[in-house]
Order: C-alpha cells, then sequence, then structure tokens
C-alpha cells in the first residue's frame, strides 16, 4: 500500500495592497448598502412561495394606474386546492401553486400583474381591461389550467380553477373591485367551479 505524499509549497510574499481613500471605503460601504436596500425592497414585494408579485406589488401598480383609465381584476381560486394539499403534502401544493402562477403568467401582457392572494388564490390586475376584456382572459386562463396534467407519488391529476371578474367604476379605489371580483369567485363556486363569472 503507497502512503499518499504530498508536500508543503510556501508562497512568496503578496505585494501588498493599496490603501484605499476614505473616499473610496465610504463609497464601498454605500455600494453595499444600496445593493442591501435593493434586495430587501423586492423582497417586500415578493410572494414567498411562488416567487412572483405579492398583493402589495400589485396594490402599488394600481396605484400608478391614471385615474380616467379602464382598469379590471381577476380573482383566481383553485378548484379543490385543499384536497390535493392534504392527500400529497404541503411541499407539493407549493409546487403545484408555483406551476399554476407560471401558467398565469404565461397568458398575460407584460404589464399584467398576477399576485398570490391566499392560500390557493391569485388576483391578476388588468390595466386597460374593460369587462369584456377580462372575461376573455379569464376564460383564457381557465382553459390553460384545465388542460395542464400533474404527476405525483398517487398518480397523474388535473385541476380546474373557477375566475371572478370585476372591472373599476371612476376612481374606484383597488379594495371595492377586489370585493366584487371576489363576490364574482364565490358565485363561481356555488356554480360547481370550473367557469368564470363576471359582476
Amino acid at each position: 500500500m503507497s502512503a499518499l505524499s504530498f508536500r508543503i509549497v510556501q508562497a512568496g510574499p503578496t505585494a501588498p495592497r493599496p490603501a484605499q481613500t476614505i473616499e473610496e471605503r465610504l463609497r464601498a460601504q454605500i455600494d453595499n448598502q444600496d445593493a442591501e436596500l435593493s434586495r430587501l425592497r423586492h423582497a417586500t414585494l415578493q410572494d414567498a412561495i411562488t416567487g412572483g408579485a405579492n398583493m402589495r406589488c400589485l396594490a402599488m401598480s394600481y396605484d400608478w394606474l391614471e385615474e380616467g383609465d379602464p382598469v379590471s381584476m381577476l380573482m383566481v381560486d383553485i378548484d379543490g386546492f385543499r384536497k390535493v394539499n392534504d392527500a400529497l403534502g404541503r411541499h407539493c401544493g407549493d409546487a403545484l401553486l408555483t406551476a399554476i402562477h407560471t401558467a398565469i403568467e404565461r397568458e398575460l401582457r407584460w404589464d399584467d400583474v398576477v399576485a398570490r392572494e391566499g392560500a390557493d388564490r391569485f388576483a391578476v390586475l388588468l390595466p386597460l381591461a374593460i369587462e369584456e376584456d377580462a372575461q376573455a382572459v379569464g376564460e383564457r386562463l381557465r382553459l390553460a389550467i384545465e388542460r395542464m396534467c400533474f404527476s405525483s407519488e398517487l398518480g397523474r391529476f388535473k385541476i380546474t380553477v373557477r375566475i371572478g371578474c370585476a372591472s373599476r367604476s371612476g376612481k374606484e379605489e383597488l379594495n371595492p373591485v377586489l370585493g366584487r371580483a371576489d363576490a364574482a369567485c364565490r358565485t363561481a363556486r356555488r356554480q360547481g367551479g370550473n367557469m368564470v363569472f363576471a359582476v
């Protein structure tokens, strides 16, 4: 059996680094603080599970819109999510939420915003969209998610969503519009889910 051999190589003296000036040290500290502030600001606008926007980000986007412009909201609720979460575990439930979020984002325009609103719910902000436009987007989302197929240790399964739709009236604030979209979503649930309902 051969012994493992090695030798220590002593490094030669390294050239001393030039001393930083006070201005350079201050600039480096400011740059580090700016980077950390940017990271924290981004984190406050991001949903912890999906990595997408959260409701604070959606509310800020709503506030930036022009008062007279048409705006619509969709409330997307996953049919039977609790059963999936209970049967397959939270890890699988989180993966499902992320997949649904990605599918919704894929169907939207660059200036639309989708944010996770609750455990298994997403709010979608549609700037410059009248009610007919919002219903068409909602139907496109519903079909895209219905076509998805998921695999798990218990086998393959499909998911459907119910979607409530509401449009802003005049200078209306975000919460009343969200409330109407939520009411429409509850009506869709009472009617069996897997549908788009507008108020």
